[in-house]
């Protein structure tokens, strides 16, 4: 006859504000030892059969509270027990004193996403944000730093649940300035449910920052250096006394890079006179970087809490160069070449604000949430270019500005209420209004008066406002193997736009979404876990797509943006498998997504070899993809861990134009890292990115490297460490090529991406307790800032 197995439950939570307490190690002692050890999940909640009968000990541990022992019987009469709510005390003794018997897992899923644990990850340390994020399951990062959530660069981030304009805007220069030491988690949503905004096409980034549990006060400084003469510095301070608590994280980062250099040909296939082009020119820039968050939380009773966040950054960059064209007939005879001397400066920045009343209740987790959330989004950049007319070109100077604001006010109302055990339901409303405005000018230097001339014909400005009320409900049913969660949210956007150049245009466009959502998952045995989901996602276009001003520093590549262009509506399908162990993790997703009005990023040529760049809804767009996470741990010295993503993408234009582009897109990332000795690591990374497929060509295929020594000392108060970027490469080709009916380009550009780096992270103080916030709040994922523009005249690098 087999064993009767015997569930035992329960949950564990703080004594002094309910909440749960995450990965608490749970052991069973009979009088045969210890029969089971586990660690709770982060909802604190426990659950696991036995087979032993008789008396038993239930002994429950954490970092900072005092061990808990409950005594129960396990009978024949009974097959479930459940020892309810197991409330921890905080313990007044050092940190250093308590056994950790269980570890937090560094990759764990829940109905809807993917959680890395960056703090349980050593590396996090003395690493940047963005080089963590090439160890998160479904996400790639490419040798521009450019980001893709399962192969597509339409998603969203997310700081700590809320919309932040700077990542939005600005992912890759946020994450590379952000030291990962100041992060807890990275979620990965791929299937966002209806409470999110409909937009991001790829999913969302969620990235969870540390809120240490201290007594007191405590802090962290960081600093580091590089070959190249960049440096970085940061603090980090968080403290809590009695109903008040605030934190505060500031960054600086300067960065410099001496020198890129690139090459492009071509041919025009409109002209016979200037048909092939060759141009070759090199370009150094350098800028700085500052970022500061915040959060702060005022406890009025233990049902009322009031909590507010704040972050922003502001940038400077200076780029110069020189690029030399040449021009040559259909019979290879030179008919024009010239030589463009740049200047370029800009700035760049973000300031947002939220604040929160969150009203709970006595029944566990319902809550009622007000939210007010404030953005202000300035950037400026000043472009100058003195042209050297050498055969056959006018020589001339000319100078060109844009002054570009967004500022966005949203208004958010959220109920949850868990009905019971196994049903919940949540509902909520929203409203956001953006004004953006865009000022360009256009001055060319007159050698007879010696002044600069505005020219009144070439100036573009832009007066855009958009207001989207949104409405959701949501329910999920959590059985004890099964749980689904579904989902329906309306969407109503009007647009009102005026443009002003010689003209002024006035347009208006309204849209109405219903977006349904709904994700099976099922539990299996030992850890397992299957999914299968459906939504329907939006992707509307920021203000860094729509800006029409217009770019032409370089007089014979002209760029801007699009003021009429149209959101975007993907269909996604998701089916996934997982299983998750302290030993070793994976999960292998599938997936399959159509959009019918993607915005492309369409080039033409006329028949003088000028290129003109801007966006379109032009595009169709079906992708089909498999995307593999595996980590093993073989020992408690050695952590591998590998990223496996592969799509085939059909690319169609469905205008007159019938362009179409298709292919296989791959990308691996393995990552390894050894103790070497005690708080003593080595590491090593590497990387490939095949050529990325475009409407018109693809990009070049694309490999890194690196490695990296830290050391713990002083009770691991202080890391240091060194690393060195590109070992084995000092200069990197990187090839593009362009297709079109009206012309072929070729470019080919060499970066120097060797670099080492020292950090040095000091931690001191310490407390007991977290500051609070609430537990809905507004999240803004909505603006479609998946590549780099050029429109707006601007460096603006995005998601």
């Amino acid at each position: 006859m087999p064993p009767i197995k015997i569930q035992v439950k329960g949950v564990v939570t703080d004594a002094g504000s309910g909440a749960p307490v995450s990965y608490a190690t749970i052991s069973v002692q009979s009088i045969k030892g210890v029969i089971k050890r586990m660690p709770s999940g982060a909802d604190g909640k426990f659950d696991f059969l036995l087979d032993s009968i008789g008396k038993c000990s239930l002994i429950v541990q954490a970092i900072g509270y005092e061990t808990i022992k409950k005594d129960f019987v396990i009978d024949n009469k009974n097959t479930k027990v459940d020892l309810g709510t197991l409330k921890m005390k905080l313990k007044p003794e050092k940190l250093s004193e308590v056994t950790v018997m269980a570890e937090k897992p560094l990759v764990r899923t829940e109905v809807d996403k993917i959680v890395y644990s960056i703090e349980t990850d050593p590396e996090s340390k003395t690493s940047t944000a963005l080089e963590m994020l090439r160890k998160v399951p479904l996400v790639t990062v490419d040798g521009e730093d450019n980001i893709q959530v399962k192969g597509s660069s339409s998603f969203k981030v997310l700081l700590n649940g809320k919309s932040s304009s700077m990542l939005t805007q600005n992912a890759k220069d946020v994450l590379r300035s952000l030291p990962a030491s100041t992060i807890k988690d990275i979620e990965v949503i791929t299937n966002p449910s209806s409470k999110y905004e409909a937009e991001g096409t790829g999913g969302i980034i969620n990235i969870i920052t540390t809120k240490k549990q201290v007594d007191g006060f405590m802090g962290r400084i960081n600093t580091g250096v590089d070959t190249k003469g960049g440096y970085n510095g940061g603090l980090y301070m968080a403290s809590k006394k009695k109903k008040f608590g605030f934190s505060l994280n500031y960054n600086y980062n300067r960065f410099i890079q001496p020198k890129n250099e690139s090459f492009t040909t071509g041919a025009n296939l409109l002209s016979t006179t200037d048909r092939y082009t060759e141009s070759e020119g090199k370009v150094n820039y350098k800028g700085n970087f500052n970022s500061i968050m915040g959060e702060a939380s005022y406890e009025i009773d233990s049902l009322n809490l009031v909590s507010l966040s704040f972050w922003g950054y502001d940038s400077y960059y200076k780029m110069n160069g020189d690029n030399l064209t040449q021009d040559f007939d259909i019979n290879n005879n030179l008919t024009r070449k010239f030589n463009n001397l740049l200047n370029t400066t800009g700035t760049g920045g973000n300031f947002s604000g939220n604040i929160d009343y969150q009203r709970s209740y006595k029944k566990p987790d319902k809550t009622f949430t007000i939210s007010y959330k404030l953005d202000r989004i300035p950037r400026t950049s000043d472009n100058g270019n003195e042209i050297v007319g050498i055969v056959n070109y006018p020589s001339y100077k000319q100078r060109s500005g844009n002054d570009a604001k967004g500022e966005e006010h949203t208004f958010q109302l959220d109920y949850y209420d868990p009905l019971t055990k196994k049903h919940q339901i949540e509902s909520g409303v929203k409203y956001i209004l953006r004004i953006n405005t865009s000022e360009s000018d256009v001055s060319r230097y007159d050698d007879n008066s010696q002044e600069w001339i505005r020219d009144n014909s070439r100036n573009n400005n832009l007066d855009y406002d958009q207001h989207i009320i949104g409405a959701y409900a949501g329910y999920v049913l959590k059985l004890k193997q099964f749980s689904l969660k579904t989902g329906l949210r309306a969407e109503a956007t009007i647009n009102d736009g005026t443009f002003k150049s010689t003209t002024d245009t006035s347009f208006t466009n309204k849209m109405f979404n219903l977006v349904p959502y709904i994700t099976l998952s099922q539990n299996l045995k030992k850890g397992q876990n299957v999914k299968l989901s459906y939504t329907q996602r939006l992707s509307r276009p920021s203000i860094y797509y729509l800006n029409p001003y217009v770019n032409d520093v370089d007089p014979l590549n002209i760029s801007y943006g699009n003021p009429n262009l149209d959101a975007e509506v993907s269909h996604t399908f998701d089916f996934s498998y997982g299983k998750f162990s302290q030993k070793y993790s994976v999960n292998i997703s599938t997936n399959a997504a159509f959009t019918n009005n993607t915005i492309q990023q369409i080039s033409t040529m006329n028949s003088s070899g000028v290129k003109t760049t801007t966006y379109k809804n032009i595009g169709k767009n079906q992708r089909f993809g498999t995307y593999i996470y595996g980590l093993w741990r073989p020992n408690k010295k050695t952590n591998f861990n590998v990223n496996l993503s592969a799509n085939y993408s059909v690319l169609e234009s469905n205008d007159d134009r019938n362009l179409k582009n298709e292919g296989l897109n791959y990308s691996i990332y393995s990552n390894l890292r050894y103790t070497i000795w005690k708080n003593g690591n080595l590491s090593g990374y590497g990387g490939y990115f095949s050529p990325r497929i475009m409407l018109q060509g693809k990009s070049g295929k694309y490999w890194y490297s690196g490695v990296s020594l830290s050391q713990e000392m002083f009770k691991k108060k202080l890391t240091a460490s060194v690393s060195v970027n590109q070992p084995f490469t000092r200069r990197f080709r990187y090839e593009s090529n362009q297709d079109d009916p009206t012309f072929t380009r070729r470019s080919i550009s060499y970066s120097y991406q060797r670099m080492a780096r020292f950090n040095l992270s000091w931690r001191f103080g310490q407390m007991k307790d977290q500051i609070k916030k609430a537990k809905r709040s507004i999240k803004n994922e909505d603006l479609k800032a998946g590549e780099e523009s050029s429109s707006g005249g601007s460096s603006t690098q995005t998601n």
